[in-house]
């Protein structure tokens, strides 16, 4: 593949070029109140995609049990939405040549709000999903295209200030947005999430087309690698249905999940060959040749697999097990809000004087550290409300902020300005990826784990049993009889099994980020940099903020 600008299908290149160039930004015609409207556009419509990704983890027990459908799904749920996020990626940019990036955004926008009305009138889990794609979809496109548009109306002097802006709007969601979530679902009904989610899209395109319209214009249209993305569409569809019905359906035993599996391997195999010998690729598998890409992705992309896995499988079992409302499981991720963003901003001030490896490995240690502290915490016991969960989570908070800006800079590493877009891209869709299958997976995990603790527990509480008898006295002393005692002391039982196969969870995590923080050190050493220009370092920004893209 060539490395000249005319024959290098880079997705987000055009795009982060752009806004970052002299020459076409920088000299905005708006007024000073038109330049505000703009910049609360814009990262409205950036915060309403990310806020139905932290939200909705927070509401999925209510969306699904008015659905009529098993807790299981609730992962059906938030991993389409993330699959349909990752396809939308690649094609951003290609679409936004096609027809004008102020045209494109509106379009996105008017069709994540049709996504949003549809799951807010669906009471059918096909046309819910339905929906839920839409959303995914367009809303993955206007994640660069926000950007751009915002900092090409930034004067050269302001554009740090503008990609910190959309950085800090960018996270903000993830974190509140299950606080947010849950006080919708519990004060005004889960529904109300994808209602404000109508007007608010609508109202993001209607001030970006009045302000910009004049800026609508087309550039010349690379080929788009249409069978790669109808390759890499048919083996995600079918991998994440497999895994997500899996545990339903009995794995090997259905013939229906052994085929998906087996569709998606294949599918996923020819698109691998289709890529590296395609002159115009959808994504440019040739950067895992480089030894720190191929590290680093794989280091962030199994990072945010544990930590989204895990926050998915707690919010939920907080709710279903301990009886916590959906805004106080919510409640629990406050800290991330006000710990991750600050230590993103101390990363960014210090990734450049050590190595980068040095500084992933501390986080990746930190992380074990978290997750080990979390599997020691019975935070289910009522009398302790949820403090427990809440300090662990303030680790947490600073181990979001030291992960993203420090495993992009060591992926990054020894790549021109072209290449590391395609890093960008092709990193930022991996990561994606890894939270889609993070829910169905930590799922499955902690379902496996809870069975096997209940038989354990079964075992050891029989009436000829010490701790047994024990057991049923103090029950039948509370005021439980006949049936009601054995009811209760299956409950019991349960409830404990399922705290000690969340611990299980946690515990095992902790080991594979134990892993990373050893795995980093097979990179190449990145070496401190004692100068960096303005221009590539706002760059350098930028394409760390769309990393952090949740």
């Amino acid at each position: 593949m060539s490395l000249d600008d005319d024959n290098t299908r880079a997705a987000w290149a055009p795009l982060t070029h752009d806004s970052l160039n002299a020459e076409l930004a920088g000299k905005s015609s708006l007024g000073a109140s038109q330049f505000v409207l703009l910049n609360f556009a814009l990262l409205l419509g950036n915060v309403l995609v990310l806020f139905n990704t932290g939200a909705f983890a927070s509401i999925s027990l209510h969306a699904t049990g008015e659905l009529g459908v098993s807790p299981s799904h609730a992962s059906w749920i938030q991993t389409y939405y993330f699959i349909s996020l990752a396809i939308a990626l690649p094609v951003s940019a290609w679409l936004a040549a096609r027809f004008g990036e102020v045209r494109w955004y509106l379009i996105a926008m008017l069709a994540m709000a049709l996504g949003s009305l549809l799951c807010s009138l669906a009471h059918d889990l096909t046309w819910f999903l339905l929906g839920r794609a839409l959303q995914g979809f367009f809303g993955g496109l206007t994640i660069p295209l926000s950007q751009t548009l915002l900092l090409r109306e930034y004067p050269e002097s302001k554009k740090a200030f503008g990609i910190s802006l959309w950085s800090m709007a960018a996270l903000s969601p993830f974190t509140l947005g299950p606080l947010l979530g849950g006080w919708i679902a519990d004060n005004l009904g889960w529904h109300w999430l994808f209602y404000l989610n109508v007007p608010l899209p609508l109202l993001s395109a209607a001030l970006v087309w009045a302000l910009l319209s004049d800026r609508v214009s087309v550039r010349s249209l690379r080929p788009f690698d249409t069978m790669g993305f109808v390759l890499l569409a048919i083996a995600l569809a079918c991998l994440q249905t497999a895994l997500n019905q899996g545990q339903d359906e009995d794995w090997y035993n259905s013939a229906f999940i052994v085929s998906l599996a087996i569709a998606g391997v294949l599918a996923l195999v020819y698109f691998i060959i289709w890529e590296l010998g395609e002159r115009y690729p959808l994504l440019n598998l040739r950067l895992f040749a480089r030894r720190n890409f191929a590290i680093g992705t794989i280091g962030l992309s199994v990072s945010f697999l544990l930590m989204y896995g895990l926050l998915s499988v707690l919010l939920v079992r907080l709710q279903s097990v301990s009886g916590y409302t959906s805004f106080l499981a919510g409640a629990v991720l406050v800290p991330l809000l006000f710990f991750a963003k600050p230590m993103a901003g101390f990363f960014h001030l210090i990734v450049h004087r050590y190595d980068a490896r040095l500084l992933v490995c501390l986080n990746m240690l930190s992380f074990a550290l978290f997750c080990y502290m979390t599997s020691t915490y019975d935070f289910f016991q009522r009398n302790s409300w949820f403090t427990h969960t809440l300090w662990s989570q303030v680790l947490e908070g600073f181990c979001l902020g030291g992960l993203f800006v420090p495993m992009t800079t060591l992926f990054l590493s020894g790549l021109n300005a072209k290449r590391q877009t395609q890093a960008v891209e092709l990193g930022g869709i991996l990561r994606i990826l890894g939270g889609s299958v993070a829910s169905p997976l930590l799922g499955v995990l902690w379902e496996r784990r809870t069975a096997f603790h209940q038989s354990h527990i079964v075992q050891t509480l029989g009436t000829y049993d010490a701790l047994g008898r024990e057991a049923l006295t103090s029950l039948d002393t509370a005021g439980f009889h006949g049936q009601l005692t054995i009811a209760r002391l299956a409950q019991a039982a349960n409830q404990h099994a399922a705290i000690l196969g969340l611990d299980d969870a946690f515990r095992l995590s902790a080991w594979i980020f134990l892993g990373l923080a050893t795995w980093v050190w097979f990179a190449y050493p990145v070496k401190p940099i004692t100068k960096m220009g303005k221009k590539e370092r706002l760059r350098e920004n930028a394409l760390e903020s769309l990393v952090e893209e949740p």
